[in-house]
């Protein structure tokens, strides 16, 4: 029997929330914040997530330096598996690197090393086009 799901104003919230911000990875505390002041309860955030999670709307990511699961929009049209993410060590932003040298090297990783990469939860990090531009603009000044 399929799973029914509902199309709650919480979960509405929930999914705008993420849309908005797409490029960021957040908390559940951070969720309950962000949409504080409507009628959404920490117990049905959590369930939320979870269905959003099995939807694909969203990934569920652990953050080593937080210590804790983080959430990041992915969208319908987004397809994360095939591709690998960025992140970004100075404003903490999270790119798509959606781009076919990413599936690439995945088959290169499997087929010569035997490792088999899971793109949609893999994150590089490193410093984001920005942040160098920015860097670059005060050593300049």
């Amino acid at each position: 029997m399929e799973k029914k799901t509902y199309k709650t104003t919480g979960r509405a919230r929930i999914g705008s929330f993420f849309a908005k911000n797409p490029d960021r990875q957040f908390t559940t505390e951070e969720i309950c914040r962000a949409i504080n002041g409507s009628d959404v309860g920490r117990s049905s955030v959590y369930r939320h997530l979870s269905e959003l999670c099995e939807a694909d709307v969203i990934r569920k990511f652990h953050s080593a330096s937080r210590n804790c699961s983080v959430y990041q929009y992915v969208g319908a049209a987004c397809d994360c598996r095939d591709h690998f993410h960025g992140k970004c060590i100075v404003c903490g932003t999270i790119e798509h690197l959606g781009c076919h040298d990413s599936a690439h090297f995945a088959g290169h990783l499997l087929e010569e090393h035997g490792f088999a990469v899971d793109c949609g939860r893999s994150i590089l990090y490193g410093v984001c086009a920005r942040c160098r531009a920015l860097k670059e603009r005060e050593e300049n000044d």
